[in-house]
């Protein structure tokens, strides 16, 4: 089954349980930077540019080692601006029915993951993060 393998802004590593079991023939790895995640509450200017320079340089070293990423940017003219409508345009967009993410850090996100089910009409496999000791 061909899946999107969601990163998001604070899962940036090759080790993270969402690409455990990539296959490149059927997956896609996407990551976005999106004004709603940047905004929600007060973040300095440069922590923001910090972040989304970070999910730049560890796209491309994803790419650099095979896998196929989708990336959108916060100027990309086509960038909705909210993570649920960007997975929402790429599932419609490549004909996903999966999507594979490690639990996020934040509840607010995890809650807004959970509704995609239903919401899109997708399987979405939620990994357990397994970055952390305790």
């Amino acid at each position: 089954m061909r899946s999107i393998r969601l990163i998001l802004w604070d899962q940036l590593s090759a080790s993270i349980s969402s690409l455990q079991g990539y296959d490149p023939d059927k997956d896609i790895i996407f990551l976005c930077e999106v004004m709603s995640e940047a905004t929600y509450v007060k973040h300095h200017k440069k922590k923001l540019a910090f972040l989304f320079a970070a999910m730049r340089h560890f796209a491309e070293s994803l790419k650099e080692k095979g896998y196929r990423v989708a990336y959108t940017t916060l100027d990309n003219p086509h960038n909705t601006g909210s993570l649920e409508s960007e997975v929402s345009n790429l599932c419609r967009k490549c004909n996903l029915k999966h999507l594979v993410v490690t639990y996020p850090g934040e509840y607010r996100i995890l809650e807004n993951i959970r509704s995609w089910e239903s919401q899109f009409g997708i399987v979405v496999e939620l990994r357990e993060d397994d970055r952390f000791l305790c």
